[in-house]
């Protein structure tokens, strides 16, 4: 190894050293507390009650919780069947050194941001220096937006999705430049990261992947490189099954024509205006003129940086970045036009586009896309001053500087539940799509009383809870005649009862959707456990061997470069 490569390992090492310094800085106060950061009342009650259910069925020894116990009144729900969960695993992860659920949830937040960064990093340095990577980088952990977004405006798992987004692009684009197969499935692979973290945001960003892949096919000349537009997907979905397909094949057992409450995109398009159609509470309205300053900036920058990427004539590689900065560019202005109500008919017509449900999502694509272009501007300014690198420096620190005022102006007036409010976490009763389809809420008991676990609804003697886990229960009972007992949790597939170790019957009460067990006279001993249907496990071997096949290919490879 060369004194050249040393220098240049350790100058990365420096980098990355220091984008977890402003990391920590701006996520200080999140690392420093022990509540919850968020202005989303709903959201911030569903995603700390879920992680602390999932958490708490992750120390029952369930390798992967589908089933939610505390949902719907003690009712239950298979959340985690219809919600990714990749999130909730890193802060399961964490919760093992904090004791704390809040805390590891702003833990991962915080890890989120840095590696998100570390990403952007190494995707700009594809076609920069280390040092324009570097500033490029910092931008995107100081830009405003991007503070306001995981102090204010955003849930838990949707600015953690955001770590994939660099390193995908950065592999296609590799397989690009050396024709080698394994980039994309590298780039497959962090793609089911992807899907697994966050589905919303991982359908978004499917348009940008397709049109990277299509750019970079026509720029490059290469027509076959098409073909990695399937393979990347087809890797992705393997390597997320176990999350994937059971979501996929069972999705209709879901209420999902309640999904987002039954609000339509419509109503939040940023034109035509209709907050005064909604209550003054809602997010929308109380974030309408925040998330119109930043379309409005983000508009001012992208045609800086068309000018800028105009002047561009002194770089080595100067085709491949004007290219690069063309497809974001293009990139930013689309995710801005689909906050507007002229783009009604793509939401229309193209499938499952409605289920974005809010355009304002489209800003974390446009937000990644000005920063990754925010290269540009920072190389212009060093052709222009590199000679006075004072002056330099000075300008960048400035820009920094302005960032870093607005940064704290938002962390300083964050909205913060504390764990007094949040602890004893709550039954989630608002996310209806999580219901099973044959559940009529309104004949849902909702006294949520423990007491009433178990009911004999037909016979005579006496049954008693012994164990209530998030995914099993078992139940002493003494029939003096025939029973037939209720039990306070929705029958969905993968419940299976069993008398005295004897597989019986299951059935669901009309409307309320509780489970009914028939129980002989006698004492015996009832259990039920929630079960990996063939689908859900086959997922799971699925992922596994995916995996596997993955790295021994990549592993192969390898082995037959260094031959």
């Amino acid at each position: 190894m060369t004194y050249k490569c040393i220098d240049r390992m350790k100058n990365t090492f420096l980098s990355i050293l220091l984008l977890l310094f402003l990391s920590a800085l701006v996520m200080l106060r999140q690392l420093t507390s022990t509540s919850f950061f968020s202005c989303f009342i709903s959201d911030t009650f569903t995603y700390t009650s879920w992680a602390w259910q999932f958490t708490e069925a992750l120390k029952e020894g369930i390798v992967y919780p589908r089933w939610i116990p505390l949902n719907f009144w003690g009712y239950g729900s298979p959340t985690f069947i219809l919600y990714p969960p990749l999130a909730f695993y890193l802060v399961a992860f964490f919760n093992i050194f904090t004791d704390s659920v809040i805390v590891a949830m702003n833990i991962t937040k915080f890890t989120a941001l840095f590696i998100s960064a570390t990403g952007m990093f190494f995707l700009v340095k594809e076609f920069y220096s280390e040092k324009i990577a570097l500033f490029t980088a910092t931008f995107f952990i100081l830009f405003p937006f991007n503070v306001f977004w995981i102090y204010l405006g955003a849930s838990f798992a949707s600015p953690v999705s955001v770590i994939w987004f660099s390193p995908i692009l950065l592999f296609i684009y590799k397989y690009f430049i050396h024709r080698k197969y394994k980039y994309v499935l590298v780039a497959g692979a962090l793609y089911g990261g992807l899907i697994s973290t966050h589905l919303i945001t991982a359908y978004m960003f499917t348009f940008v992947i397709i049109f990277f892949i299509l750019y970079l096919s026509v720029v490059k000349k290469y027509p076959v490189g098409v073909v990695s537009i399937p393979i990347v997907f087809l890797t992705g979905i393997l390597v997320s099954a176990a999350y994937f397909l059971p979501l996929f094949y069972e999705k209709q057992l879901f209420n999902l024509k309640d999904f987002g409450g039954g609000s339509t995109f419509s109503e939040f398009f940023v034109l035509p205006k209709l907050i005064d159609n909604l209550p003054a509470s809602h997010f929308w309205p109380v974030f309408y003129n925040h998330y119109v300053t930043y379309i409005i900036f983000f508009c001012i920058l992208l045609i800086l940086f068309f000018f800028q990427r105009l002047k561009l004539k002194q770089l080595d590689n100067i085709d491949t970045i004007k290219s690069i900065n063309n497809f974001f560019l293009g990139v930013a202005v689309v995710s801005l036009f689909f906050l507007f109500g002229a783009s009604t008919f793509i939401w229309k017509s193209v499938p499952f586009f409605e289920n974005i449900q809010f355009p304002v999502r489209w800003l974390t694509i446009t937000y990644f896309s000005v920063v990754v272009l925010s290269a540009i501007n920072i190389q212009t300014l060093y052709i222009t001053y590199g000679k006075k690198r004072k002056l330099y420096y000075l300008l960048v620190a400035f820009l920094f500087l302005i960032c870093l005022v607005l940064d704290f102006k938002y962390i300083d007036i964050a909205k913060v539940f504390t764990e007094h409010e949040l602890i004893p976490f709550r039954s989630v009763n608002w996310a209806m799509e999580h219901l099973p389809v044959w559940v009529n809420v309104n004949k849902v008991s909702k006294d949520n009383d423990s007491r009433n676990r178990i009911i004999i609804i037909e016979g005579e003697g006496k049954a008693e809870i012994t164990v209530w886990k998030s995914a099993e229960r078992a139940i002493a009972v003494n029939a003096l005649k025939p029973l037939i007992l209720k039990v306070r949790t929705f029958n969905f597939p993968g419940w299976k009862a069993y008398v005295d170790d004897r597989q019986t019957k299951l059935r669901t009460t009309e409307g309320e959707g509780a489970m009914l067990i028939d129980i002989p006279k006698g004492k015996h001993a009832l259990t039920l456990k929630f079960q990996d249907t063939p689908i859900r496990y086959y997922s799971k071997i699925i992922s596994l061997f995916s995996f596997v096949i993955l790295i021994f290919l990549l592993i192969l490879q390898r082995k037959k470069k260094e031959k």
